[in-house]
């Protein structure tokens, strides 16, 4: 009788060990398809490299240029803006005018193909007029070198509060080229200040060398802390000042998530891909990366460990994106009662893996929806 309950029961004990494995990754399908949602309409395509606050409205470049107001918050409520003519690749702002940095091209007419020709910095105070940066290159334009690319940079501090948004232009050869030089400058309407350069990363002089350039900052305690980074942001809220600032490791140089304030860590955590944008709530920091995004739970401002998503953000976000851009509305909130918004292109050209061509541009969560979607 014992003999037969072994040879009876072993089998199913060795069947269901083997299922296992098998059961536990069901749980993480299932659990996957759970959180998937019907998708919107995606409206707001391209490559959205940042979302910036101006007066009381939010704007974004994808080529042209949209923007909301800071109280719309619903889907389906970006308003096509007006643009100045070009490919507008990016913006910021500071407290008195919006800035738009444009790629221009030419025809070439022996292999009929439009190539770039130069970079156009223009400015505006209402967000609809554009006028050109007179104080940068030859009345705004930025000619291309024809033996070396001249790259160009444009970035802001991205304040809650209108009277601590600063923004930025570096111009940077990589190479020493005559006639052409490193620089950084604070940006003022058309006109533009030449800023002393420093040597050090994430510090209140910004840095430009052929292997390093700034990219981001952040106003932090009367200052402003620029970094190699293109991902950087505060705590700052509606009614406090910020007590922390969070910054990626750097361009090419890892993927680690560190910070400064009232709690120090130049080394940081490290996270799945290099960092590309920054958001904070009050529970937890967004981490958009090279590999989608993630998020670190906070404890009186310093980031823990990654730890999952309660909602379907690493389903829409996923690895086979770059998560370009967030911008979370009111920072004093938890994750899932702010509304958010993030931006995401292709990790290569998408053909290789679960990537899809109309997931590509950006997202929001509404706590109302309770889940991310398309814009």
């Amino acid at each position: 009788m014992k003999t037969f309950f072994v040879k009876k029961i072993l089998p199913l004990f060795v069947l269901a060990l083997s299922l296992m494995p098998f059961i536990s990754c069901q749980d993480v399908i299932f659990d996957t398809i759970r959180k998937e949602v019907q998708l919107e309409s995606g409206n707001i395509a391209g490559d959205i490299r940042s979302i910036v606050r101006f007066k009381d409205k939010y704007y974004l470049a994808n080529g042209g240029i949209f923007w909301k107001h800071k109280d719309w918050k619903y889907y389906g409520s970006w308003v096509p803006g007006a643009a100045p003519n070009g490919q507008v690749l990016k913006l910021a702002a500071d407290n008195n005018c919006l800035y738009a940095l444009v790629g221009i091209s030419v025809e070439n007419e022996k292999e009929g193909t439009n190539v770039g020709s130069s970079r156009g910095v223009y400015y505006s105070n209402d967000g609809s007029a554009w006028n050109p940066v007179t104080g940068l290159g030859n009345n705004g334009l930025i000619p291309y070198n024809s033996k070396a690319i001249v790259y160009t940079y444009i970035f802001c501090t991205n304040s809650i509060k209108e009277e601590n948004r600063i923004a930025y232009f570096a111009l940077n050869t990589k190479t020493s080229q005559a006639g052409v030089a490193n620089k950084v400058y604070r940006l003022d309407g058309a006109d533009v200040i030449d800023l002393p350069l420093g040597t050090k990363d994430a510090d209140t002089q910004p840095v430009n060398t052929a292997a390093i350039v700034s990219r981001s900052c952040v106003w932090y305690d009367g200052n402003v802390y620029f970094f190699s980074s293109n991902a950087s942001t505060t705590n700052e809220t509606d009614s406090a000042l910020p007590t922390m600032y969070y910054y990626g490791s750097g361009y090419g140089s890892g993927n680690y998530l560190r910070w400064g304030g009232t709690s120090v860590n130049p080394v940081g955590v490290q996270c799945k891909s290099e960092i590309q944008s920054l958001g904070v709530t009050a529970d937890y920091i967004l981490v958009g990366t090279n590999a989608g995004i993630t998020h670190n739970i906070l404890s009186k401002g310093v980031p823990g460990l990654p730890v999952p998503f309660a909602t379907n953000a690493e389903s829409t976000l996923g690895a086979a994106y770059r998560v370009l851009s967030i911008l979370v509305t009111n920072p004093e909130l938890n994750e899932t009662q702010t509304s958010i918004y993030a931006s995401q292109v292709y990790v290569g050209n998408g053909s290789s893996n679960s990537a899809q061509f109309d997931h590509v541009g950006l997202w929001a969560y509404y706590p109302a929806r309770g889940n991310w979607n398309r814009e």
